[in-house]
């Protein structure tokens, strides 16, 4: 039974970061486990995009069995939720009918959410990484013989190549070419026999595996809550389509598209002019780009774990890398509404009311969640005005250019004042979306010109089902966008950072990268002009480092001149993970921004004013 479940898990973890070709050459073991409130039991096509009939039967068959309450299909997890309690199933049966159904679909091609398994891989990967330290050390003593140092600097090489790392994400994926090149660098420093390297690459694995901790403590604090709310696992992942053009280059590829082949070319010529094979491999070592991306991971790790801490949860964690590259910002115009209506201008045509009476009465009548019916109360009716132009030809330009909903108070006959209506903005809005213009352009998704123009965003994108094309038409203009959504799937998985945002009700927007509230929105947001100032700040430590590499491999003992480019580009990364780290807590500590009063002065009676607490 443990060599069953050793054998299965390492299947599974195995198949995580292969490539789709070689993926099937690798068994896919179906594994059934406990969970808050019952089972989950893999799917491999079922889930999928376009399986909703596929699904809705197995839940169905699923219900029917003796002691199951619920069955929800969840494509982003790759399993389906079985709410029952373990002991009293039978979990043999549950397993043959789910294998049953899900071997007649088309197996996904896409990689499930598991961060349980992310958890796993990280502390392999540290494991690793330490055993290799003192494999390095013990060849040493045993003075076996060591492979050229020259195999793990070309590794480094080519993966901060930005070309050729591109097309290999393009080609393997994204996390298969990450475990390629760490597993191939981690093995041969460790052949060379030469640690120091192996400590930089130590440190940085120990923020992955941070990380990983965290992500997978937020996601069982959410699987707790997802026990009791019924209907809360089902989803059917959206499909996302490739994108259209490599992301843009942040300030780490624009310098690594310089210091590449510099690199190349620094390696050449002192081979060439010094006939020496270890200041070549010094320069080479030294001059190669990977010491600003070193940071950028440590910042990454940090503003994670802080997130979590927020009670967001990070579905991808390799797209907060991605945060020094991002231009545009969307602000989905279902995230920064409540939902429910508001006063936001109120006019009167009697001259016997004053503000306060008028205020009074509107808020006693208008059903502020669904104002377009029609309210009675003792002596008036509050109902929808057909004609604004009408009773107000002077405001109603105006009233049309913000989107407001006129509503007027009728008396024996007579309308007496009219309200106009605005969607009521969520308190915590305008600090996001102050925090997004500080950081870059940002945009309004919807049609709603009125809440553009209250929230000074001048662009508009259509919203909905066709905020993912919008999305696709700026990604191929040579944009990096973050999407900041409730419920458009398709701009959440399309986005190359999607934000998705729990309702009050606690929805998961299983399609987004990060899923939290508006608070964990604000924070990330915060994020995005610090990560680009790390990245600027490891660039510059890098170029530094290459400066003195090189340096030092040509001006020292040609013996040594290998062991000197080595410690010093291996010095630089330990700086740059403990700079990336130091600012990633910074950015962390941002405090969650007060809750503004959203209710416009012009529209709020004196009494209100007098005595609502100001900031």
């Amino acid at each position: 039974m443990l060599l069953t479940r050793v054998l299965m898990t390492s299947a599974t973890l195995l198949r995580g970061v292969l490539p789709d070709p070689l993926r099937g050459a690798v068994p896919c073991p179906r594994r059934l486990g406990t969970c808050p409130g019952g089972l989950h039991i893999d799917v491999h096509g079922i889930g999928g995009p376009g399986t909703e009939t596929a699904a809705e039967r197995l839940e169905e068959m699923l219900l029917e069995q003796p002691g199951v309450d619920r069955a929800e299909v969840n494509g982003r997890l790759g399993n389906v939720f079985v709410g029952c309690d373990p002991d009293k199933v039978d979990q043999a049966k549950l397993m043959a009918i789910v294998a049953e159904l899900d071997e007649q679909e088309e197996r996904a091609h896409h990689t499930p959410i598991r961060l349980a398994e992310e958890h796993v891989r990280a502390t392999i990967r540290l494991a690793a990484g330490v055993t290799g330290i003192g494999l390095a050390f013990g060849g040493r003593a045993a003075r076996l013989p060591r492979l050229t140092p020259a195999v793990p600097a070309l590794l480094h090489l080519a993966d901060s190549t930005p070309i050729l790392r591109a097309e290999l994400d393009r080609l393997l994926g994204c996390r298969a070419t990450n475990a390629l090149f760490t597993s191939a660098t981690m093995i041969t420093q460790t052949l060379t026999l030469r640690p120091v390297g192996l400590v930089a690459n130590a440190l940085v694995s120990a923020g992955h595996y941070v990380e990983a901790r965290a992500c997978r403590q937020a996601w069982e604090l959410l699987e707790e809550r997802l026990a009791h709310q019924a209907g809360a696992y089902r989803h059917i992942k959206t499909m996302a389509r490739p994108r259209p053009c490599h992301r843009p280059h942040g300030p780490i590829e624009r310098y690594a598209d310089v210091a590449s082949p510099a690199a190349a070319g620094g390696y050449a010529v002192t081979r060439f002019a010094t006939r020496s094979t270890q200041r070549a491999l010094a320069i080479l070592i030294s001059v190669t780009p990977t010491v600003a991306a070193v940071g950028r991971d440590a910042f990454a790790c940090a503003v994670s774990r802080a997130l979590g801490r927020r009670g967001s949860i990070v579905f991808e964690s390799e797209t907060l890398r991605h945060m020094d590259r991002v231009d545009t910002v969307i602000l989905d115009a279902d995230t920064i509404t409540t939902g429910s209506w508001t006063i936001d201008r109120l006019v009167s045509l009697s001259s016997g009311l004053d503000t306060d009476e008028l205020y009074a009465r509107f808020c006693s009548l208008i059903d502020f969640a669904d104002p377009s019916g029609t309210r009675t109360g003792e002596d008036a009716v509050v109902e929808p005005v057909v004609d604004l132009d009408k009773h107000l030809p002077a405001e109603a330009p105006e009233w049309r250019a913000r989107g407001l909903l006129p509503i007027g108070v009728t008396r024996e006959g007579r309308l007496v004042a009219v309200a106009g209506l605005a969607p009521e903005i969520d308190p915590m809005a305008e600090a996001v979306v102050d925090t997004a213009k500080a950081a870059t352009t940002v945009m309004l998704a919807g049609d709603d010109e009125g809440l553009a123009r209250r929230l000074a965003i001048e662009r508009l994108v259509p919203g909905g089902p066709e905020l993912g094309d919008a999305v696709v038409e700026l990604q191929s203009e040579g944009h990096c966008v973050v999407v900041v959504s409730r419920g458009s799937c398709q701009g959440l998985v399309q986005a190359d950072i999607g934000v998705g945002v729990m309702d009050r009700s606690g929805t998961v927007p299983w399609d987004a990268h990060v899923a939290g509230d508006l608070s964990g929105a604000h924070l990330l947001l915060s994020c995005l002009p610090r990560a680009v100032r790390v990245s600027r700040d490891g660039v510059r430590l890098g170029a530094a480092a290459a400066v003195v590499g090189g340096l030092l491999a040509v001006a020292g003992p040609e013996a040594t001149s290998l062991h000197r480019g080595q410690l010093v580009s291996a010095g630089a990364s330990v700086m740059a993970v403990a700079l990336g780290e130091w600012a990633g807590r910074s950015a962390g500590r941002v405090p969650i921004p007060s809750l503004a009063d959203t209710t416009p002065r012009n529209a709020t009676s004196a009494t209100d004013v007098l005595t609502r607490p100001h900031p």
